[in-house]
């Protein structure tokens, strides 16, 4: 992948570039920042520029066979490591090498995403997942050997945080020590889970999400038609793949949207029939169609609650075509239980996540947000 393949972040690839030229690039690097960046495409590019044979100012030639290599993922000296929970039929001693081929299908169709869609395309999205002490030993292998292309190897780490305790250790001495010819980058989304001792070791880089305007053009530049590509880019608060996925079934989002609206409603209205009859539809869905929503109704409550904090006529293009008023349900929230609210979402995804009954779940969060949306701001 080039670097101008990536969308936005120009002063993210500037700094890249310039430490590459003052040679102050470290063997270890930190690319941290909110879920939904574009922070795994710009560690394939970079990577890429890094092994390029005649890097040029601005990109790598994407003409040698490094480059070419690396358009097909098939970099000999280019490693991943990820997040993985145990699958019917895997050896005792699992690694990521295991689930090589499916990785690198996944990755290769699609460079922006979230765990549960990788977790998903291995049927454990309701399983634990981590990074296990098996998996620290095969990347410490892994940089050890000689590098097979006479170019830079390379681990990718995608969300280190989910390194288990004794992985983490393990991998210390390589981040500080690491063998010759050894880049590994980091990409976390919650770094302050990691260790102090890991951190310390690595060239941090914040990675932030792109704006409305960056997304927009990025969806358009996918295909998307320019009226589903701005609804996306408005809604999505800067997660890139929250935008696609709004935008590839605009009509999902849209009964997500009419859900939020029946659930608040009832809530506020205490009013347990239509909380029920909410419940009913809600739990009619696919376990991860119900997780999705309740990802969205936590985006919406956060856009609520920012409203009037920027004063802003904000409109939310979902909700706008079905007369919810987000100024209006925003008058009853504040940081109190805006806060609760969230927790009681969060609750509500885990459950989820571990096999819980839906009805039950969603019954009593329904409660307890009639409950919340009552509690005046002290």
């Amino acid at each position: 992948m080039l670097l101008k393949e990536v969308p936005g972040l120009e002063a993210e690839k500037t700094k890249l570039l310039d430490s590459v030229k003052r040679a102050h690039n470290s063997h270890a690097q930190l690319f941290y920042g909110l879920s939904g960046t574009a922070a795994f495409p710009l560690a394939l590019a970079y990577a890429q520029y890094l092994a390029c044979k005649n890097p040029g100012e601005t990109d790598s030639c994407g003409e040698c066979n490094h480059c070419k290599q690396f358009d097909k993922l098939t970099y000999p000296d280019l490693h991943f490591s990820f997040p993985f929970a145990r699958v019917a039929g895997a050896p005792r001693e699992l690694n990521c090498e295991y689930f090589q081929k499916e990785w690198l299908e996944f990755i290769a169709k699609r460079s922006i995403f979230h765990l549960n869609d990788w977790l998903t395309q291995l049927d454990v999205a309701n399983k634990q997942a981590q990074i296990n002490v098996d998996e620290a030993a095969r990347i410490i292998q892994k940089l050890s050997l000689k590098s097979y292309s006479g170019g830079p190897k390379f681990v990718i780490l995608y969300l280190p945080e989910y390194l288990h305790g004794s992985a983490a250790n393990k991998l210390l001495k390589t981040l500080e020590e690491p063998s010759d010819k050894s880049i590994i980058i980091l990409i976390s989304e919650n770094p302050e889970k990691l260790l102090q001792t890991i951190t310390s070791r690595c060239q941090k880089l914040y990675i932030p999400r792109l704006n409305p305007e960056q997304i927009e053009s990025y969806l358009q530049g996918q295909g998307v038609n320019a009226n589903e590509a701005r609804t996306a880019a408005s809604v999505a608060e800067g997660d890139l793949v929250q935008a696609y996925k709004i935008a590839l079934d605009s009509a999902r989002y849209k009964l997500f949207g009419q859900l939020f609206q029946n659930w608040m409603r009832g809530c506020y209205g205490a009013k347990v029939k239509d909380i029920f009859a909410f419940v009913d539809e809600f739990s009619s869905l696919d376990k991860e169609s119900q997780k999705e929503a309740l990802r969205f109704f936590i985006q919406t409550l956060e856009l609520a609650f920012a409203l009037p904090r920027r004063s802003l006529a904000l409109a939310h293009p979902i909700y706008q075509e079905l007369s919810f008023k987000l100024d209006g349900f925003a008058s009853v929230l504040h940081p109190k239980n805006t806060r609760m609210a969230m927790e009681v979402l969060e609750t509500a995804i885990h459950d989820l996540s571990r096999n819980g009954n839906a009805k039950v779940i969603l019954s009593d969060a329904s409660f307890k947000f009639s409950n919340l949306l009552r509690i005046k701001e002290a």
